[in-house]
């Protein structure tokens, strides 16, 4: 049985990207190419599936426009590329994999200095400090509404009494969440 060709051209369209692209990585040595220079489909499409960078978004966006879908399995954008077969590519999967968490890094370095991701320390010792507030403002709410309780009359004097507390709690701990945010964003570098 002999194996599936196609053009160039009928290659890309499979593909879903430009023709000129389908010749750069055939010159790179990512299309298997016959003896009549027509491209082996099969192997082909290995190749380029094992050899192509970690920018699914990318070409899932191409794709959209296109009106075409990716034929490859989507994978999430802070996925790392996949290793996991070996073969004669195995130092260009390594490649992609060290660039895609050099990648991850630097995205990560960037949210921290816009103040879009903290460092988990600092939002514990936060969390820590809300919740020691939010603990301490219900020990006191209890503390100075039983004895008014006790001396109150009426079920709605009770309730006129504990909804006026806990607005107050309330209000608090809504100021204290900007607050705990700007502490952050002072002591991140």
């Amino acid at each position: 049985m002999t194996p599936k060709t196609e053009n160039q051209s009928a290659f890309a369209a499979r593909l879903g990207v430009n023709r000129a692209t389908v010749s750069r990585a055939v010159a790179a040595g990512r299309v298997v190419m016959a003896d009549d220079g027509k491209v082996l489909i099969e192997p082909s499409l290995q190749r380029w599936h094992e050899t192509k960078g970690h920018r699914t978004d990318m070409a899932e966006m191409h794709a959209k426009k296109r009106g075409q879908t990716v034929t490859n399995a989507p994978r999430g954008e802070n996925a790392a590329p996949d290793i996991s077969e070996g073969g004669e590519s195995n130092r260009t999967r390594y490649k992609a994999l060290l660039l895609h968490f050099e990648n991850q890094s630097i995205k990560l370095e960037i949210a921290l200095r816009r103040h879009a991701r903290y460092p988990l320390e600092q939002i514990k010792h936060e969390a820590t400090g809300l919740g020691a507030m939010l603990r301490a403002s219900i020990e006191r709410v209890i503390d100075q509404t039983a004895p008014r309780l006790a001396v109150a009359s009426s079920k709605d004097e009770r309730r006129r009494l504990l909804t006026s507390e806990l607005a107050t709690l309330r209000r608090h701990l809504k100021a204290e969440f900007p607050a705990a945010l700007r502490r952050m964003r002072k002591a991140a570098p």
